[in-house]
């Protein structure tokens, strides 16, 4: 899996983010996969995908942010989030029992939510089912400082105030 990334305009409304995203996502393709002609399409659920299965990849932006995922070896989702405060109240919808005290023990509970958000929504996206599903039932653990989740293969980096998360 590889992720790209590039900031953005802050001034940059959600339909100029996505047309940013795509853009991002199709220089890619040409540059680094060798894809001169994406013929992009959409899953029922509203996952989009190559219509050759090729690569597959995963969107994401963020204000500031617009950023892909990309395999040639099975699905990738990713998720992006602009560090900021963020309310605990969501925790408890989406985080189990063993997540919520990992949030609290935190020194920033919130920023520790918003770890385990991004990562959760970028296996939702892996799944292509988006935030349509109970984000309870995949349970993040922590060795070291790397993210584990079963099924999935998880990566986290921060960069100029921003979460990036992947799962392939």
């Amino acid at each position: 899996m590889r992720i790209y990334y590039e900031k953005t305009d802050d001034a940059l409304r959600a339909g100029a983010l996505h047309d940013a995203a795509y853009a991002l996502l199709r220089r890619v393709l040409s540059e680094d996969f060798g894809v001169a002609s994406a013929d992009i399409r959409k899953t029922p659920e509203g996952k989009p995908y190559l219509a050759d299965g090729r690569v597959r990849f995963s969107l994401s932006h963020t204000k500031g942010l617009v950023c892909c995922a990309l395999s040639a070896d099975g699905e990738v989702g990713i998720d992006s989030e602009r560090i900021r405060p963020v309310s605990l109240r969501a925790a408890e919808r989406v985080c189990t029992e063993r997540e919520l005290r990992d949030i609290r023990a935190s020194e920033d509970p919130e920023s520790r939510f918003l770890v385990y958000w991004t990562l959760k929504e970028s296996i939702s996206k892996k799944r292509g089912v988006g935030l349509r599903e109970n984000f309870r039932q995949y349970e993040i653990l922590w060795d070291g400082e790397q993210p584990v989740c079963e099924g999935h293969k998880l990566q986290i980096q921060k960069t100029d105030g921003f979460l990036i998360a992947a799962a392939e």
